[in-house]
């Protein structure tokens, strides 16, 4: 994934918002991928799982969607999913760790998104210097239309950022067409680096739910925490001697 001026960070918003085939072989609430020639673990906050049959690793990125445990413990096709299928009649049990996963918490009408770009902050000219170039990009009209679900910047309004502990926070009001029927118009994204990687994790929420704007953030921000501690950052190499 190429960022250079405008071009570049869509393709990471996009991404983040984009709908993305399904791949399987992941583990209930982790899952491993490797993009830009760098391997990150992607970690469900408490009570999420990772739904396998909406992850996918590409040229331009990584994207993993994670849901309810107590959803997907209803079996393949009960959670949300991007496509919008609706869940299969007579769907076999889920395994044992995703069950066991689902007594948690109650369920929450919301999923998240992790998207993962080949390159990190930096890597690709001065648009992406830092997460304060992100922010003001995102203001602009070219930034709402990415930064929105539809890809125009129509009825997209971001409403509020912030940048603390080294991730930057936006929340976004899109009143324009869904990827998904029944959506809350407002959500947040985070945007963070994970080993070298740009990362954006993104809210769906469900509207009728009674997800409010503070349960969004602490959800996003679960996520994004998971994410940091099960990827540590490693120690810098010692000086070679001589």
């Amino acid at each position: 994934m190429r960022i250079s001026k405008a071009a570049g960070i869509a393709a990471l918003f996009l991404l983040a918002a984009c709908e993305q085939p399904g791949v399987s072989g992941t583990t209930p609430t982790r899952t491993t991928v490797t993009t830009g020639g760098q391997r990150l673990t992607i970690a469900a906050p408490a009570g999420f799982c990772v739904d396998s049959d909406s992850t996918s690793v590409t040229s331009t990125g990584a994207f993993v969607l994670v849901t309810d445990c107590a959803l997907l413990a209803r079996g393949p096709g009960a959670g949300p999913r991007l496509t919008g299928a609706a869940a299969s009649a007579g769907s076999p049990p889920a395994p044992a760790p995703v069950a066991e996963a689902a007594r948690a918490k109650p369920p929450v009408g919301a999923a998240m998104t992790a998207s993962v770009s080949p390159t990190g902050l930096g890597d690709d000219g001065p648009a992406t210097r830092s997460l304060a170039d992100l922010a003001r990009y995102a203001r602009t009209p070219q930034g709402l239309a990415l930064v929105g679900r539809g890809g125009q910047p129509q009825g997209v309004r971001l409403l509020e950022s912030a940048e603390r502990d080294g991730v930057l926070y936006l929340y976004v009001e899109d009143r324009g067409p869904q990827p998904i029927a029944g959506l809350e118009p407002r959500f947040w994204r985070a945007f963070f680096e994970v080993n070298g990687r740009l990362t954006a994790v993104s809210e769906l929420g469900f509207a009728g739910a009674g997800l409010d704007k503070q349960s969004g953030l602490n959800l996003v921000t679960a996520f994004t925490r998971a994410i940091k501690a099960a990827n540590p950052a490693r120690p810098a190499a010692p000086p070679a001697a001589g």
